[in-house]
């Protein structure tokens, strides 16, 4: 990393960046403040206190999971900054919310489910959707990754890693460490999860992603392809 408040994403290998993430100069423009980033965070753990998590986060989550989804269908090329901002303030303040953007790469999810998923996690359909969706990508030598899908994933996960601060890319991060590692890439997914792992030690899923790796875990299709 060049400073505290960045994170560099040549630091893990995503090369080439393009248009304006490939130049410095644009990209100082595009980076978020810490203080915006801390104002919405701040305003977001208030309305918490105030109104109750589930009803918040379901608002929350509502026009965010929306551009997301949308963006891994390829209808945006890009997501404006409001929307980075509240993904990532989302995923740092809920895991629910990380939950909900890694599924949707992973396949097409209902968007109605997954901020069900986010605004109530403890929910027996939640989690019935967390655990189906992660059992199939882990067991199912039949569900193999979307291409077109996952790279939107990664080019837009890579984008907000390059765009916010410390420590509001470090879910983003992991997120794109499990992407890669599940659609293949693993020297990349290795680096994005060590990288997230020297920002913030107690990352659980970027310690998983590098123990699965460490360990020679892969996916059911990738051992299927392997075989063969």
């Amino acid at each position: 990393m060049a400073n505290d408040n960045k994170t560099d994403i040549s630091d893990v290998g995503l090369h080439p960046l393009t248009g304006p993430y490939a130049r410095e100069e644009d990209l100082r423009e595009l980076r978020i403040s810490s203080e915006h980033m801390d104002g919405v965070r701040d305003s977001f753990r208030r309305r918490r206190r105030a109104e109750g998590p589930s009803s918040v986060d379901g608002d929350w989550a509502r026009g965010l999971i929306g551009a997301w989804t949308g963006r891994l269908a390829g209808e945006m090329d890009e997501l404006d900054t409001d929307t980075v901002v509240g993904l990532c303030v989302g995923m740092g303040e809920t895991l629910s919310m990380r939950d909900a953007v890694l599924l949707a790469v992973m396949e097409p999810v209902d968007e109605r489910r997954l901020v069900e998923l986010v605004a109530k996690p403890r929910d027996a359909h939640s989690v019935g959707l967390v655990y189906d969706t992660l059992t199939t990508g882990f067991e199912d030598a039949s569900a193999v990754p979307n291409p077109e899908r996952c790279q939107r994933g990664v080019d837009a996960l890579a984008h907000m890693v390059c765009r916010v601060p410390v420590p509001y890319c470090v879910q983003p991060l992991a997120v794109l460490s499990f992407v890669l590692w599940w659609i293949g890439r693993d020297e990349q997914a290795l680096a994005c999860a060590l990288h997230a792992l020297s920002l913030d030690e107690q990352c659980m899923l970027a310690s998983i992603v590098a123990a699965a790796i460490g360990r020679e875990v892969r996916p059911a299709w990738r051992e299927r392809e392997n075989r063969e």
